[in-house]
């Protein structure tokens, strides 16, 4: 174990060691002249020392985990370890926000005490990071010699811990490689080093393309085995771990493959592999050199399946050829022969009777041709004519009013008198069309109940389709009193429609004096409007209407009949009878 974490110690006890120098110097006497308390200082030195801060936590952090792990065991061992891989993580990440402030800051200022302990922080830690890819992989590979000897039981939790340490092991390249333009960024010479990661990603990438294609080996050869073998109780677990080892180099290919094209490096054969293993054809396809060799792929085997198949499938071609060709030149003798002897038959027919007899029978005899002509690629016409002869009767028979709506569905989808969301009248429901199929229409009712009209019965009947067309009239009636002013209140519509917003002015509103009822001088009120906005404009002229007309005092009279009593004459006080 001491052998694992022995370079990840080193790393931790240099950056411990110049974060504290770090330190040392922001309280020495010079730096107290500048800033002679935390609270005064420069909110880049200020910036500064929260993030060396933070480093010093992770440090003391790290050396009592260290302390802990040394008397740890089992689940507890594994706790530590992880922890202990959190914060060597962060105590580099903080590194390399630590660069980007001092990047940023000597924009504006030079900051050279900064500068040189970054740089000396920097260049220490960088050798440090390849051996510990290096020993990360080697634990991976400890792992995976494990696999035949451990239990079968076993194996998915051994295959967990696996892709747990690779994707550990992908985050650490990415850091890698993140350091190395960070050290470009400073100004450092990171030439050698950057030549040492690239030798290192071709090198895994190598390897996972070398594991995958075992892993997709095992599994195809796991795969057979169960076939032959469904009782053996192991096989299936041994699948599914096979299948997590593949899908773990799959993704850490991925993530190499994004740090050679980061990086500039060939990935052309990796990225293929990918692709055609995954068939997630979006991860290359528009990678002109993946494409070709894709397509190249295709293609080799392609034609290493012509060679072997090639004569075989030509001869049956061939024969499937001729006998279509043999059915078509029978079907028309026979076409030509029953025609004329339709035609000189005593029999008489109408002409549309004789053409749908002669073309029927056209067409099954090239259906039957080409049902021989099937059989040579090995389909069994048996089952396919009883199944055509059962189908039929029983489809011709049952569905008689299941075809009619059929028959009306490729009518209206042919004429298109509506289309889904269009607002309808069709045998009687009114609602907004939800759903269409050949054999009904699905309406969505403005009180949101699901109406299903058979076609039959729409194609049958009167078809209202109220928004089909872009703009619509709203056709409104307002009446006045017949003592109010027939001009004022004209004048007063029509200025109601010019302030609404969604009154179109083309086709231009009309106000008219339409009619003299019993009790009330009527206007129609008549704008044009966008389909969408009907049921708007109508509720908001309505309201306009009567707000407007209370303002200018004209009255909206209402029904009312004038009742006259008529008594009977007074009785003459003389007449007794």
């Amino acid at each position: 174990m001491k052998s694992v974490f022995r370079p990840v110690f080193l790393l931790l006890a240099v950056v411990f060691l110049c974060s504290t120098a770090a330190h040392a110097q922001v309280s020495s006497p010079a730096a107290e002249e500048t800033s002679a308390t935390l609270d005064e200082q420069t909110p880049a030195a200020a910036n500064t020392t929260g993030l060396r801060r933070r480093i010093d936590d992770d440090v003391a952090a790290l050396h009592r985990y260290e302390k802990q792990l040394v008397h740890a065991s089992g689940e507890d061992s594994l706790v530590l370890r992880r922890q202990i891989a959190k914060h060597q993580l962060s105590v580099v990440e903080t590194l390399h926000q630590l660069v980007d402030f001092l990047v940023k800051s000597e924009k504006k200022n030079p900051q050279p005490e900064l500068r040189r302990d970054v740089e000396r922080t920097f260049t220490r830690v960088t050798p440090l990071l390849r051996p510990y890819v290096d020993t990360l992989r080697r634990e991976i590979d400890e792992l995976r010699a494990r696999r035949p000897s451990t239990p079968v039981k076993d194996r998915l939790q051994l295959e967990d811990e696996i892709e747990s340490r690779t994707e550990f092991l992908d985050k650490v390249y990415r850091l890698y490689s993140e350091h190395l333009l960070k050290g470009q960024a400073l100004g450092l010479d990171m030439s050698e080093e950057i030549r040492r990661f690239k030798e290192s990603l071709q090198t895994r990438a190598d390897e996972l393309s070398g594991r995958l294609d075992l892993a997709i080996a095992r599994g195809n050869e796991l795969s057979l085995r169960h076939k032959a073998d469904p009782s053996n109780s192991d096989t299936p677990i041994l699948i599914i771990a096979t299948k997590r080892s593949a899908d773990t180099n799959i993704e850490s290919l991925q993530n190499t493959i994004d740090l050679m094209e980061k990086w500039k490096l060939p990935n052309k054969v990796y990225r293929t592999q990918l692709v055609a293993t995954t068939h997630d054809i979006s991860s290359g396809i528009f990678n002109v050199n993946v494409a070709g060799n894709l397509f190249s792929r295709w293609m080799k085997s392609i034609t290493t399946w012509f060679s072997h198949n090639g004569a075989k499938i030509a001869v049956k071609i061939l024969l499937f050829a001729i006998i279509l060709l043999a059915s078509r030149m029978l079907a028309q003798v026979v076409r030509r022969g029953l025609d004329r002897a339709l035609r000189s038959s005593k029999v008489r027919i109408t002409e549309l009777l004789r053409r749908m007899i002669v073309n029927t029978t056209y067409n099954i005899l090239m259906l039957i041709g080409t049902l021989i002509a099937l059989a040579q690629f090995g389909i069994s016409l048996g089952p396919i004519m009883a199944g055509l002869g059962v189908a039929g009767f029983i489809i011709g028979f049952a569905l008689q009013d299941t075809l009619a709506n059929f028959a009306s569905g490729m009518m209206i989808l042919f004429y298109r008198p509506y289309d889904v969301g269009d607002v309808v009248e069709i045998a009687g429901v009114f609602g907004k069309v939800d759903k269409m199929s050949l054999v009904s229409t699905s309406i969505l009712t403005f009180d949101h109940q699901t109406m299903v009209v058979p076609n039959n019965k729409i194609w049958g009947d009167v078809i209202k389709n109220v928004t089909d067309q872009k703009i619509r009239r709203v056709d409104l009636v307002f009446g006045i009193s017949y003592s109010d002013d027939i001009e004022k209140a004209e004048k007063v519509l029509a200025e109601i429609l010019q302030q609404h917003e969604k009154v179109l002015d083309n086709p231009a509103p009309m106000v008219r004096l339409h009619e003299l009822n019993d009790s009330s001088v009527d206007f129609v009120v008549r704008p044009w409007v966008k389909t969408d906005d009907y049921w708007d404009v109508y509720w908001d002229i309505t309201r306009a209407v009567k707000l407007r007309f209370d303002e200018e005092g004209i009255s909206i009279p209402f029904p009312q009949q004038d009742v006259h009593l008529y008594g009977e004459p007074p009785t003459d006080p003389g007449d007794r009878s």
